[in-house]
């Protein structure tokens, strides 16, 4: 068997779901499923490909050059999205005839490859959902206009017909897909994972991102490691950074880069903050130590994220023993669920105040913080690691080999 996987963002970039890429294109390989990747290079911060799974057997791939558009020039991003789309089908239509299944990754303009693929090809799709477009930009803002929301929902409910199946990643975006009519037959929930293998805490003497930047670990560290983007509300931070500015001894972490970066910082040279610090994106090798290096991570998300996305470095910190502070709607499964099993803390998506009143009393009761990082790491491994997950990849991939085979014969 053979899958084309089908990625926007290259590994050349700084992305949060290109360890999810990355493991299940090695679970393929595993299990006797060779691969063959689309890509793109845009950036050239990383390696197109990373070493580690380069020169496996079974592995083969494409690489097509994207311009560097800025984050929240949605046109622009928007415009090159579908170059990528028409000059990778020049690719991939060399070698469609070897694919068995498509495993397409969501973005903003996957419909035309979905247009293509079902043009040039019969072959099953798997729609990989990490987020919900346009939805999700529509709650957020970055969005404004309803007519071309429609319009570009017309355009992405294409992807969901011609697909054989949607991957979702947590049930309130399931909720999501339902409320929009998708079969539940069509819909799969694969939670975004951790790699089982690489993945675990560093101790704060061998840790080379606190050791890189000197950072204190005596004191409380408050952390976010991602995206600066729309999905990230780093208005939250501010607010209760504010709170808690008269505390010396508790620390804000802001490690990443993204299209709000700018603002962020200057909303915080304005309100004249010293106890937020800035850091560059960290390469994918250390993320072991960046996310080890906090006492809590704090995930403030934008207006409606929960329904459309899902908060993915909450299942890494779990792997690391750490725990995390997402601010987000109260009527979410995913709310519910984690103030449930104590895994870590969801507080409404704007009370800054009772965010900040957590930070201070985890501060001073940093033993029951640790209780929590525990029984945090013990639920990833039941609920988020690649172990549990990566495979349900494979076993979607077999089942649809397995029938086209009979609508062939």
């Amino acid at each position: 068997m053979k899958v084309l996987y089908f990625i926007f963002e290259g590994f050349d970039t700084t992305n949060g779901t290109n360890h999810l890429a990355l493991t299940t294109m090695h679970t393929f390989l595993d299990n006797n499923i060779d691969v063959y990747l689309m890509t793109s290079h845009s950036k050239g911060i990383f390696p197109d490909i990373p070493e580690s799974i380069k020169n496996r057997r079974g592995f083969s791939y494409s690489i097509i050059q994207r311009n560097k558009v800025e984050k929240r020039n949605f046109i622009g991003r928007y415009k090159d999205g579908i170059r990528y789309q028409l000059n990778a089908c020049k690719e991939w239509k060399k070698y469609i005839d070897n694919i068995d299944v498509v495993v397409l990754q969501s973005t903003h303009t996957a419909f035309l490859s979905a247009f293509l693929l079902h043009k040039y090809s019969r072959k099953p799709i798997i729609y990989n959902n990490f987020d919900v477009f346009p939805d999700g930009p529509y709650l957020f803002g970055a969005i404004r206009n309803k007519l071309i929301y429609h319009l570009l929902s017309i355009f992405q409910n294409y992807i969901y017909k011609a697909s054989s199946k949607i991957v979702v990643i947590s049930n309130d975006m399931k909720q999501t897909f339902l409320k929009k009519g998708i079969k539940e037959s069509k819909l799969v929930t694969i939670p975004n994972w951790y790699d089982s293998s690489a993945i675990k805490e560093v101790d704060k003497s061998e840790n080379h991102f606190v050791k890189k930047f000197g950072i204190d670990r005596k004191k409380f560290i408050v952390q976010y490691a991602g995206n600066i983007g729309y999905t990230f509300n780093y208005h939250a931070f501010v607010e209760v950074a504010k709170l808690l500015r008269n505390n010396s001894d508790i620390e804000f972490h802001i490690i990443g880069t993204g299209g709000f970066e700018e603002d962020f910082k200057d909303e915080v040279q304005a309100e004249r903050l010293t106890n937020i610090r800035f850091f560059p994106w960290q390469d994918s090798s250390i993320i072991n130590d960046v996310y080890s290096a906090c006492d809590i991570e704090m995930i403030p998300l934008s207006k409606g994220v929960i329904w459309t996305s899902f908060p993915s470095k909450c299942t890494l910190l779990m792997a690391c023993e750490r725990t995390f502070m997402c601010l987000c709607e109260r009527n979410s499964e995913f709310f519910k669920t984690v103030n449930k099993e104590k895994v870590g803390i969801c507080i409404a998506r704007t009370d800054y105040e009772r965010a900040a009143n957590t930070i201070k009393k985890l501060f001073e009761k940093r033993i029951a913080l640790q209780k929590i990082g525990k029984k945090a790491k013990a639920y990833g491994e039941e609920k988020y690691s690649s172990a549990v997950n990566a495979y349900k990849y494979v076993e979607i991939i077999k089942e649809l080999v397995e029938e086209n085979k009979n609508v062939a014969v």
